[in-house]
């Protein structure tokens, strides 16, 4: 079959298993220092998925993981939460 080293490239580069970080009701002074040590692990290239019930929160992570070279995005996780899943990059590839 043509296809079927496609269909295992697929299915082998799965989205890694992220450990997951409950910041909850705490505000953003004090989870800085939880936030800068998810930013690290993910930039040595771990998986993070961090929760929180704070938008600012969302808005301090988002852009201090880019400028560190971590990829994050962010979604709602159900009424009153926020998920920001910290990836790191994929490495250049060399031509």
């Amino acid at each position: 079959d043509r296809f079927a080293d496609h269909s295992a490239a697929r299915v082998t580069e799965a989205e890694p298993v992220a450990t997951e970080i409950a910041l909850g009701a705490q505000a953003l002074p004090l989870t800085l220092d939880a936030i800068e040590d998810a930013i690290v692990r993910a930039s040595g290239g771990e998986a993070i998925d961090l929760t929180t019930a704070h938008d600012v929160v969302v808005k301090y992570v988002v852009p201090t993981a880019a400028v560190r070279g971590v990829r994050a995005a962010f979604r709602r996780d159900g009424e009153t939460a926020w998920r920001i899943t910290l990836r790191p990059r994929s490495a250049p590839k060399s031509e």
